[in-house]
């Protein structure tokens, strides 16, 4: 008889984690509760639940099955991915450093360089694809390695294996944005990883319904501090945001798998279009980083690729817009990992924020567009961006 215990694979723990039927009713969908105040049983004796600021019992059941998703350590829970990135960054002192990867989403470089910088918290960013460009770049007052892998939107895969080490021999802890590479793909713990910050409202929610953040670490004084943000900031997740998360994120593998397939199909359409330039997608073996993202990020790349057009010129850029989703399943909209395919304008949108010679720098030209795959017939899509690339 073997009494090896059996390990239950990610898509049984995507539906079953943390949850089970309701004691009192039997029932199998997680309870929603609704109310932001609870009764107190004793005079003097805190209770476990007192405020929705603080501990709610929804909220708790997403934070469980998020850690355990991760494969370790405690989540908090924000009422939006910046919420959750400003709670991380303002557990710093005045006069710490983050040393940052060299592309991160724009929304973050402009907490770190709009915002940040004017309580004495400041970063600077490096080429993180070698050990010494780290080292190169770590101060005396570096407190954090932060990481996004795949980067949005040009989608560098970073070498989290690489970058522990620099943390091991350094000393400083690091923290990865998974946005791009939810747990069903990346588990950023199981390369000594610290810390893991997600958009709920992408890959892990992935319906275009919420808005939510979270904070995963193995770290307890800055899960307790992260605590003591949320309670501080007030900047929770509604009680019915965690139910759609907790009902969305079952579907996660399944979603992903679809939504990678279909990239590359798309990729490789676009790949051989004489209209565009480059395309970037981390599945190609074109792509710089597509060793490390075959070693790293198990069953597909995503369901996100940018490219760039030859051409440049505004009036083009727009035609192609307008016939692409003319004639296919394509939404023109900020955001990314919902139903919908999407195509985005990062020079406008999502990047908006960074100077034009920074952004330019970082290869995001004025002809660069992020593509999000949604669950449409694959050749209804490649449909729509063919018409629309012989449009211009």
């Amino acid at each position: 008889m073997n009494t090896t215990k059996h390990s239950p694979g990610f898509s049984t723990l995507l539906v079953h984690a943390g949850e089970a039927p309701d004691e009192a009713t039997g029932a199998i969908a997680p309870v929603l509760v609704r109310s932001k105040t609870f009764a107190q049983a004793t005079f003097g004796v805190e209770a476990t639940y007192q405020y929705s600021r603080g501990k709610h019992p929804t909220r708790d059941k997403l934070e469980e099955k998020l850690a355990i998703l991760e494969g370790g350590g405690k989540a908090v829970l924000f009422g939006s991915g910046l919420a959750a990135e400003t709670a991380f960054l303002l557990t710093l002192s005045p006069g710490d450093h983050v040393l940052c990867c060299e592309e991160v989403y724009g929304g973050t470089f402009r907490l770190l360089d709009g915002l940040l910088h004017r309580f004495g918290i400041t970063a600077s960013y490096a080429n993180f694809s070698s050990e010494a460009g780290i080292r190169e770049s770590i101060l005396t007052n570096t407190k954090w390695l932060w990481v996004e892998t795949p980067t949005n939107p040009s989608l560098h895969v970073i070498d989290l294996a690489l970058v522990a080490k620099v943390s091991r021999e350094t000393a400083i802890p690091f923290v990865v944005d998974g946005t791009f590479a939810p747990p069903c793909t990346t588990r950023p713990f199981e390369y000594g990883v610290h810390t893991v910050i997600h958009s709920l409202s992408k890959y892990i929610a992935g319906h275009n319904d919420i808005l939510g953040g979270a904070v995963v670490t193995k770290d307890a004084s800055l899960y307790e501090r992260l605590v003591f943000m949320l309670k501080t900031m007030g900047a929770v997740l509604s009680p019915d945001e965690c139910y759609r998360v907790l009902q969305g994120v079952k579907t996660l593998q399944i979603r992903w798998n679809q939504v990678s397939e279909s990239a590359m199909r798309v990729a490789k359409f676009l790949s051989e279009s004489h209209t565009v330039k480059r395309v970037l997608y981390p599945g190609l073996p074109s792509h710089p980083g597509h060793m490390v993202a075959k070693r790293q990020m198990r069953h597909g790349y995503g369901g996100v690729l940018s490219f760039e057009l030859t051409e440049t010129r505004l009036e083009k850029l727009k035609t192609f817009v307008d016939f692409a989703r003319k004639e296919g399943p394509i939404v023109y909209a900020e955001s990314l990992a919902s139903p919908e395919t999407i195509l985005a304008y990062p020079p406008l949108m999502s990047h908006k924020s960074l100077p034009s010679d920074v952004r330019r720098s970082l290869g995001i030209g004025d002809s660069f567009f992020r593509l999000s795959l949604g669950f449409e017939d694959v050749s209804d899509i490649i449909a729509g961006l063919s018409r629309g690339l012989a449009a211009i």
